[in-house]
């Protein structure tokens, strides 16, 4: 197991992203990207030449610095029963997977959005199978983000629904090769008991995105589940995550993927001082639970 940092909120691009985890001596470094327009048709390459050079560097920097990417993630929620939505999603998913293959990172992380039709998940096999086929995409590992998809997090669930556990079956059973980015703190607000969840779905777990979680009990016990947003995410350390347990048993599980830190808290701001330090604050927290 290895302990990772998600360094999208630094702004700091791919290039600032490997020389921040070398400072502060973390061997591995997560990523997200925002959905972006993918030009199709005759003579559009998938990588001109500026940005070849540029993820050639970096490259070049992580192996200098032993910063290995864990994960390169795409914040976008497919809805497989959107032919919109397919049809964005495949162009930016194979783009993204050049960009891991100069960057020697293994895996293609993404959110699939449920539908009320039962439909979506064989919709969404169809698609899988289609994906894995593409040569850009035959090498690498797709994971599935567990997590609230970024486009959710703050929207009541009236809006939208998490994937359930007996989905995530669904989704085993019917694409191969699929692995999931597990998180404990979604695992916590949806009521599912996060450690025994661990232990049935070990093997399928790649990575592990270590954000904690805040419960305002008041507001959902005043509104219920279906009212104002009641829970957030909170840096590790200041919610009710028990992350001791959590590293203890993917010890048990032999856990070689990547913990990644994740830095979405509303009361922590976008100043680089500030999130430098809670970056610190971070690996002494989990530094001492990650030894033997």
């Amino acid at each position: 197991m290895k302990l990772s940092f998600d360094a999208t909120r630094f702004g700091c691009g791919l290039d600032g992203a490997v020389e921040l985890a070398a400072h502060h001596a973390i061997a591995s470094v997560e990523y997200s990207f925002a959905p972006f327009v993918v030009k199709t048709g005759k003579g559009a390459k998938s990588q001109d030449d500026k940005e070849a050079a540029y993820f050639a560097s970096v490259a070049e920097n992580a192996r200098k610095h032993g910063v290995e990417f864990s994960i390169l993630n795409l914040d976008y929620a497919l809805d497989p029963l959107d032919k919109r939505s397919v049809k964005q999603f495949s162009p930016m998913l194979q783009k993204l997977a050049v960009v891991a293959r100069n960057l020697s990172c293994p895996r293609l992380g993404f959110s699939l959005l449920p539908a009320a039709d039962e439909d979506f998940l064989a919709a969404f096999l169809t698609q899988y199978a289609e994906l894995k086929a593409l040569e850009e995409l035959s090498s690498l590992e797709l994971v599935m983000r567990l997590a609230a998809p970024p486009s959710m997090r703050g929207q009541s669930l009236r809006k939208w629904r998490p994937l359930e556990p007996g989905e995530w079956r669904e989704l085993l059973a019917g694409c191969d090769g699929l692995s999931f980015s597990y998180s404990p703190a979604d695992c916590l607000w949806q009521g599912i008991d996060y450690l025994q969840n661990i232990g049935h779905f070990a093997q399928a777990i790649s990575h592990v995105v270590a954000h904690d979680m805040e419960i305002n009990r008041t507001i959902l016990g005043d509104s219920g589940m279906y009212g104002p947003l009641w829970w957030r995410y909170r840096v590790a350390g200041k919610g009710q995550v028990d992350f001791r347990q959590v590293i203890e048993l993917l010890k048990l599980y032999d856990f070689q993927g990547a913990l990644s830190m994740q830095f979405e808290d509303e009361f922590l701001s976008d100043d680089p001082l500030q999130l430098s330090e809670s970056l610190e604050e971070g690996v002494k927290y989990f530094a001492p639970l990650m030894k033997g």
